[in-house]
Parts: C-alpha cells; sequence; structure tokens
C-alpha cells in the first residue's frame, strides 16, 4: 500500500487556523481515530534543541505544539511533552522557548528522559543494540512534532532526525563518535531509532522554517507548509522535494527505504491535501555541504588531503567567542582544546559532526567549505 503523505499551507500561527488545518491533514491520512484512542496517554515530542524564542525558528513553533495538543485532548487522550535538550534543563528549555503558558492552561505536564532502556535490534541491523529514553515507552502512542530545518551534517532535520532526541543527554555524542565521518553509518543509526520508537504519526512546523546551517544558526524562512503522515520517510522525502533538496542526499530516506521501513521514491507516495504549484522552492539555501563519506580502506594520504580540500568543517570565531566552553564540552572526540585563552580545533581528531556548531548559542562557531568542495558541490546540484 502507498504510504500518504498529506501537506498544506498555512499562513501563520494563529491558533484556530492551525488546528483546523491540523485536523484536515489528519483527516487525509485516516483521521484522529485511526491514530489517537480515548483515553490513550500520549507524548508529544517536538523539536526542542535549545532554549529559543519562537521567532528563531530554532524550536518547533509553540502555537503549533499547543494545536495539536488540544486536538487529541478533544479526542479524549491525555497529553504530555517530552524531549532530551543536548544543551539545558527541558523544563527551563520549555519555559524559554514560549511552552509554559498554554502547558499551564491545558495542564499538560513534561516528560523528560533521563532514564535509559537497553534494546536488542534485528539482526542484520549495522547496530545490534541501542540506549533509548525509558520514558518512551510507557505511552499509549507518541506523535512526532518535528521542524523543517536544514541541518550542517544531514542536510535537512526533518521527522526521522528528530526522533534523536529519544536518545538520553550526552549518549547522542557517543553516537556522532561511533558514526565518526560516514554521513551512512549515522543516518542508519537514527533509522533504526525510528524503528524502535515508531511514532504514531509525524506533524511537521514548516510553516516558519530555517534554511543555511541550521539548525541552530541557520536563518528563520518562511514556508508556508504544514504536513503529516505516519510513513516518517515517505513524509521526509516529501518535504526535502519541497525546498528543492536532492532525494540522494537525504541518506536517511535512502536508507529507510533500504530497511523497509518506510518509502522514499516520491513516485510510490502518495500526497493529497493542498495544491502546492509554487513549489519546490528554488532558492532555499541548504548548509553549505554535507561530511562525505570516506572508505577507510585507501590511502591514508590522499584521504587526508581530500578531507583538507574538500569535507566541510567547524571554525570557531573568535571575535564572536564568549569562552563558555560548551563546544569544548561537548565535542564527541574532544578535539577542541583551550590554549591561551582561546578555543581551538584540532583538525587530526575533528570528525566533522558540528555539535559545536550545533550546540553555540553565539553563532561563534562557523562553517568553512575548502574551495574544491564549493566547486564540487555546484558541480553536483
Amino acid at each position: 500500500m502507498e504510504p500518504l503523505v498529506s501537506v498544506g499551507k498555512a499562513q501563520d500561527y494563529d491558533i484556530a487556523r492551525l488546528k483546523e488545518n491540523i485536523y484536515k491533514r489528519i483527516e487525509d491520512i485516516g483521521g484522529f481515530r485511526a491514530i489517537v484512542g480515548r483515553s490513550d496517554k500520549v507524548l508529544i515530542k517536538p523539536n526542542l534543541l535549545m532554549s529559543a524564542a519562537p521567532e528563531k525558528a530554532v524550536v518547533t513553533h509553540p502555537a503549533f505544539v499547543e494545536a495539536v495538543a488540544s486536538l487529541i485532548i478533544d479526542h479524549g487522550a491525555g497529553v504530555f511533552i517530552g524531549d532530551s535538550p543536548p544543551l539545558g534543563n527541558l523544563n527551563k528549555v520549555l519555559a524559554k522557548s514560549g511552552y509554559d503558558d498554554f502547558m499551564r492552561k491545558m495542564n499538560i505536564q513534561s516528560c523528560p528522559f533521563t532514564r535509559k532502556r537497553s534494546l536488542d535490534c534485528c539482526d542484520g541491523r549495522v547496530f545490534r543494540r541501542l540506549e533509548l529514553a525509558e520514558e518512551i515507552f510507557e505511552f499509549d502512542k507518541i506523535i512526532n512534532l518535528p521542524k523543517l530545518k536544514t541541518h550542517t551534517q544531514m542536510g535537512l532535520t526533518i521527522a526521522v532526525k528528530n526522533l534523536f532526541g529519544t536518545v538520553v543527554g550526552t549518549d547522542k555524542a557517543s553516537w556522532h563518535l561511533r558514526a565518526g565521518k560516514n554521513i551512512d553509518h549515522f543516518a542508519t543509526v537514527l533509522v533504526q531509532i525510528l524503528e524502535q520508537v515508531r511514532p504514531a504519526v509525524s506533524i511537521v512546523d514548516g510553516i516558519l522554517g530555517m534554511e543555511g546551517n541550521g539548525p541552530n544558526n541557520g536563518a528563520p524562512r518562511f514556508i508556508g507548509l504544514v504536513a503529516a503522515g505516519v510513513d516518517a520517510v515517505a513524509l521526509d522525502a516529501v518535504l526535502a522535494s519541497l525546498v528543492n533538496f536532492p532525494p540522494d542526499m537525504m541518506r536517511t530516506c535512502v536508507i529507510g527505504q533500504e530497511l523497509g521501513l518506510g518509502v522514499s521514491d516520491l513516485s510510490r507516495i502518495t500526497r493529497v491535501g493542498d495544491g502546492l504549484d509554487e513549489f519546490p522552492i528554488t532558492d532555499f539555501r541548504q548548509a553549505k555541504s554535507v561530511t562525505m563519506a570516506w572508505n577507510l580502506s585507501y590511502w591514508n594520504p590522499l584521504r587526508r588531503f581530500l578531507e583538507n580540500h574538500m569535507i566541510t568543517r567547524p571554525m570557531i570565531d573568535h571575535t564572536l567567542c564568549k569562552k563558555c566552553g560548551i563546544c569544548m564540552t561537548h565535542c564527541p572526540p574532544s578535539a577542541i582544546f583551550e590554549k591561551n585563552g582561546t578555543f581551538k580545533i584540532d583538525r587530526k581528531k575533528c570528525i566533522s559532526c558540528f555539535c559545536c556548531q550545533e550546540l553555540c548559542g553565539n553563532d561563534a562557531v562557523r562553517v568553512l567549505e575548502p574551495v574544491m568542495g564549493r566547486v564540487l558541490s555546484r558541480i553536483s546540484r
């Protein structure tokens, strides 16, 4: 059976209009009764990367989450909001990101992810075991609410990538380290997490998205879309096509289809909802580049030359650095060190995971794309 993805236009975050829009998206793919049962205990998983004002497009907009929560409550289910932000306490992130008022008004509790459950994966999987938040398995349904944003390492972060938040705290850094510079390894981790979590539905906040060097330091961009699907891989594939992102660059989509966990082939996906004649957005700015996956079997000097001259890497802008040390503390391979009062990056250790850029709240970690990499990117488009 072909997966259904519903996409609708949206002009703003007015709650009444949002509820109507989201309700239509869910009706298009089978209706709320097929997704949420009366008296279900439902976990909403937004993108709560860090404390950020809604207009910065870093987190799932609080009005979007409020609209979804209201619809779930209208259908007789109980709602909790959970995540494991890599920086900061969940309740502080919720408060500083504008969630507190509606959560208090609707009597919605937060659910920080703090405990771990070890999970054995299917035979034939690259990673035989995962550790995810114990809390997510205490709910009847999980509703995935990603933000449509660019991502320096993965290209885009939408439905599949948003579930990386079910990895507890600093374990996220260890997965970046294990995957190293191989994008497909990290994409496989994300797809295997999808296999374990299996959200009942993913509903994407694509009204105010982010372009450029996301997921934190990019630029807000009005996109004007709300989208929903049960198949997270198919949903990501459709949205990637609408922002003119090359399908084969969405490695979570490619690997998700290869592992039988979703469909990324657009010819096999049924898109319903509004007409979208003005899409794709041809001038949507992607992240400068995506880290290349290197085969470690070839000649090391050649590999080092290509990495130095082609691979995008982080660079610290010392004029903007506040010397908070967050980049150094959270660097998976411990490639950042302090010398003479400034932070520096050890290129030999750096795996270009861009955790430093993702977590810097001062826009002090820039993305450096070598000339050869820029030329290659233009040729490949």
